[in-house]
């Protein structure tokens, strides 16, 4: 497998993963000139968020922006999580304000920064969610 047909198949099986865990995926492979991102998600309402006085980023209200990073083998000292560098976070948070400006949202609405990462060993893929990796956004 290529690297374009594993980088594929890793967002793939990351939108079938947030799926299966309540998200709702608004758009995949959003491009402007200087980068793209992967997944934009939000978390599906549950009844019980209606009654929340604050709703938060953990509400279902928050856009989820993921980046999904994935290896075919795993090493032993390294994971693909680790491919997403302060750099990349940032570049991260520049794209997440484009979206919300060009989708109308205010630049305060609750939006996080996601990772996916997809380790494949033995033809067995692994998802590991990690979420809100940026703090300050």
């Amino acid at each position: 497998m290529d690297t374009r047909d594993l980088g594929k198949f890793g967002e793939d099986l990351a939108c079938e993963y947030l799926v299966k865990n309540g998200y709702k995926i608004i758009g995949r492979n959003y491009r402007i000139n200087f980068g793209e991102i992967d997944i934009i998600a939000q978390k599906r309402w549950k009844f019980g968020d209606l009654f929340r006085k604050n709703p938060s980023a953990s509400s279902g209200r928050a856009i989820h922006f993921i980046e999904v990073k994935s290896l075919s083998k795993q090493g032993k000292d390294f994971f693909p999580e680790q491919r997403v560098d302060y750099k990349k976070q940032n570049k991260y948070i520049s794209l997440a304000e484009i979206w919300l400006s060009k989708n109308k949202f205010p630049q305060n609405y609750p939006c996080q920064i996601d990772i996916i990462a997809i380790s494949i060993n033995n033809e067995i893929p692994k998802v590991d969610f990690f979420e809100n990796i940026v703090k300050d956004k």
